[in-house]
């Protein structure tokens, strides 16, 4: 994505961002929009066509979403604009500025085997408390950490895991 469309992403996610009034409400909006890309998916080949007419992709739009009107008008502006390709990304960041809204934070956690709901809840509840708002936590399997858990917060990388342990010794004795 080039600097311009960046830009772009940035201007319709925080126009449809404003149109709520309260950071459940945007919440709520930012889930109708994933879920109003969610439905187009099928039909991205009839949406991306340049041989399909613009009205004909807003009657898909307007009938396919009848459960999220603003997505629809949303994706209408996006349509008369030329500039339906952006929707997963204004979409994504629409949610963003949702979480930023209700200051929740987003974390990735990597573990060598999948944790329990309990070690989850105590990992999102350490996180919360480590940056001092709520975190929710995306967490995934990564045989190649051996042990330990690898986390992605807020830019900042925290390497407990026994993998990065041993590349920090490695590193340590090779001075």
């Amino acid at each position: 994505m080039n600097s311009s469309q960046r830009i772009a992403v940035e201007r319709y996610a925080k126009a449809y961002d404003k149109i709520s009034q309260t950071g459940e409400q945007a919440r709520a909006r930012a889930a109708q929009l994933t879920g109003a890309v969610q439905a187009l998916a099928a039909a991205q080949a009839f949406m991306a066509s340049p041989k399909v007419s613009a009205s004909a992709k807003k009657e898909l739009v307007s009938s396919a979403l009848q459960d999220y009107p603003a997505a629809a008008e949303l994706i209408a502006v996006l349509l008369d604009a030329r500039r339906y390709g952006l929707l997963e990304a204004i979409a994504a960041r629409t949610a963003e500025l949702a979480d930023v809204r209700l200051g929740i934070r987003k974390a990735a956690v990597f573990s060598a085997k999948p944790l329990t709901s309990r070690q989850q809840a105590e990992a999102e509840q350490t996180l919360s408390a480590r940056y001092g708002g709520k975190v929710e936590a995306v967490f995934k399997t990564e045989p190649s950490l051996l042990g330990g858990l690898k986390i992605i917060c807020d830019g900042e990388l925290i390497d407990g895991s026994l993998q990065g342990k041993l590349i920090r010794l490695e590193q340590e004795i090779s001075r």
